[in-house]
């Protein structure tokens, strides 16, 4: 298994150049940019599925932060009730605000992102417990990790964030374009066959992404 320490030294390793050694905070911030540059994006190893959050009787809104992860897609929602999952129909903010009035408490029927929460209509009429999957941020490499911190960026990801990193350094630090772009190329390279194993796994039935 690959740590930030280790793709650190070997990014330095491969760079040579005295200036750019593992312990350089040039290094370490490439390689957390190039982390940041894809984060947003899907791959099978940043999906989650069945994250359960609390939604308290009468409160239309649920903060992100209440579901212990930091979520940059929503695949679904659906609350428990009884034995069972409903899921909730998304509906965009203008639609539901327009037919709330502040009256009405139920079932909840449908959700809106907006704001980092989650909002419920109807508002719910009791506690509920709501289920979520989607695409989250992977959070252990964070603005200074240690050495053994490690995720799937250190290791799924690996290839890719580590030529994107050196992208990063050769157009900031060298300002030598050409390598810029060839290692561009290369992290590309790398993120297709991330995405072509990621839309593998949803073939087989595995995962269900929602492009």
């Amino acid at each position: 298994m690959s740590t930030y320490g280790t793709m650190l030294t070997r990014i330095a390793r491969e760079m040579r150049r005295g200036d750019l050694t593992a312990s350089s905070t040039a290094v370490g911030a490439a390689v957390r940019s190039a982390i940041q540059f894809y984060e947003n994006e899907r791959f099978f190893f940043t999906e989650f599925h069945g994250v359960e959050v609390s939604a308290s009787s009468s409160a239309s809104y649920v903060p992100f932060s209440a579901l212990g992860i930091t979520p940059v897609i929503f695949d679904s929602v659906k609350a428990v009730i009884g034995q069972r999952d409903y899921p909730l129909l998304e509906r965009n903010w203008n639609e539901i605000d327009g037919i709330d009035s502040g009256q009405w408490y139920g079932y909840p029927d449908y959700y809106v992102l907006h704001g980092e929460e989650i909002r419920l209509y109807p508002p719910p009429n009791s506690n509920y417990t709501l289920t979520v999957s989607g695409v989250k941020k992977l959070t252990e490499i964070s603005l200074s990790p240690s050495a053994s911190a490690t995720n799937a960026w250190m290791t799924d990801g690996e290839e890719m964030i580590r030529l994107k990193a050196k992208a990063l350094l050769f157009r900031d630090e060298l300002r030598a374009m050409d390598l810029a772009r060839e290692f561009d190329t290369e992290a590309e390279r790398s993120k297709k066959k991330v995405k072509r194993r990621t839309t593998s796994l949803a073939g087989s039935g595995r995962l269900t992404p929602r492009w």
